[in-house]
């Protein structure tokens, strides 16, 4: 066999394992509950209490790996905790985090995954890494946006812009800054992951 015959053999064995390794994620994922209704050209969700994990990092890929070591067992209780979705993304004063951009990041972002409802704030493990926290997210409502294919940063924009201007159309108030939701919890991302831009609103 040749070397170019053992390159492509070997990358498509690589691209197997990684297709692999997302379809079980997303097999072993479960979504967190909440009410949602259409209002305003947006999505509203009301989401619960919920115990959140979250960390802050140099770069979204760091603080994925840190939940991810949380929830596959870095924890007081040695517990694998399923994983679930969204994975939430925010950083000041909006992150638009993408594979390609998160290289060159500077600003710290804050990476959150909800844990599953039957975690209460009592029987959550605790993390082994001290930069990773729990947090108790009271009952809120949200204002979410969909991207539309490839959540590149300029897609992400648009639809930041299209949140805002609903908000404002609405007269709600919006609380803190926008975030984005990514529904390929995965550490490197995803080319076709789904991702939305989202707000919390009084």
């Amino acid at each position: 066999m040749d070397r170019a015959t053992t390159f492509v053999t070997g990358a498509l064995a690589g691209l197997a394992t990684v297709a692999g390794m997302q379809y079980y994620r997303s097999r072993a994922t479960e979504s967190v509950d909440y009410e949602s209704r259409q209002a305003g050209g947006v999505e509203l969700r009301e989401y619960p209490t919920v115990v959140v994990a979250e960390t802050v990092a140099d770069r979204e890929n760091a603080g994925r790996r840190r939940l991810d070591q949380y929830l596959g067992g870095a924890n007081t209780a040695a517990e694998r905790i399923p994983a679930t979705t969204p994975l939430r993304t925010h950083s000041q004063p909006l992150e638009l985090t993408t594979p390609q951009a998160d290289e060159t990041r500077e600003t710290p972002v804050r990476v959150t995954s909800y844990l599953p409802p039957t975690y209460s704030p009592q029987t959550a493990p605790e993390p082994s890494d001290p930069t990773v926290q729990l947090t108790v997210e009271t009952p809120r409502t949200v204002a979410v946006r969909s991207v539309s294919l490839y959540p590149s940063a300029d897609r992400l924009e648009r639809a930041r812009d299209k949140l805002f201007a609903a908000v404002d159309a609405n007269d709600w108030v919006a609380i803190g800054s926008p975030f984005v939701f990514r529904y390929d919890n995965s550490l490197v991302g995803s080319l076709t992951g789904r991702a939305e831009v989202g707000i919390e609103i009084a």
